[in-house]
């Protein structure tokens, strides 16, 4: 089975930290079948599936010479919600507040992939970070369930994207395989 990749918005530990701490009561409440490793949370820019080196290295090359425009990504986690069937939804997800840099972000990289002759799916861009996948409850889920997981927000920075490697077998099961750093990440602390 060939290697899937994707671009992504890699999250700083410190919030992965915090994340976790937030959904901590959420995995002993709802029961879905697969709960996201710590190291494999992101916010999803591209996905792309099996690739060819040359389509990834032209990827990475038009991203690396556009990615100086963009500067590091002051984003807000502040719910929780789900992707699917209302009542057996496959996807749980931590959400983040509308982010007009983010959202431009994430148009350049599909730009540049699709420049580099890569096919993606093009449904309007919800940023997220998938948390659990297949509700495997006895009775149906309902959007209730979440009220008492209500978050207070959670402020955080992004600095960099990266270009995922999906290793099916391992866990954390992605690699990173490019790093691109925004334009001002070096002034982060």
């Amino acid at each position: 089975m060939a290697n899937h990749y994707f671009y992504a918005v890699l999250l700083p530990e410190a919030f992965k930290q915090k994340l976790q701490q937030a959904t901590a009561g959420l995995k002993g409440s709802l029961p879905f079948k697969r709960w996201v490793h710590r190291d494999d949370l992101h916010i999803t820019l591209a996905f792309l599936g099996a690739a060819e080196e040359a389509q990834l290295e032209k990827a990475n090359r038009l991203i690396a010479d556009q990615i100086g425009a963009f500067h590091v990504l002051p984003l807000v986690f502040d719910h929780f919600g789900t992707f699917g069937k209302k009542d057996e939804p496959r996807v749980l997800f931590a959400g983040i507040q509308e982010s007009p840099p983010l959202s431009d972000l994430e148009t350049m990289v599909a730009g540049c992939c699709l420049e580099a002759g890569f096919s993606l799916d093009r449904r309007p861009f919800h940023p997220h970070m998938t948390l659990a996948r297949k509700w495997d409850g006895d009775r149906p889920f309902a959007d209730g369930m979440l009220d008492a997981f209500s978050p207070e927000p959670v402020p955080f920075s992004a600095d960099r994207i990266v270009l995922y490697r999906t290793n099916l077998h391992q866990t954390p099961k992605y690699e990173i395989v490019q790093s691109f750093r925004l334009a001002d990440a070096q002034n982060l602390k």
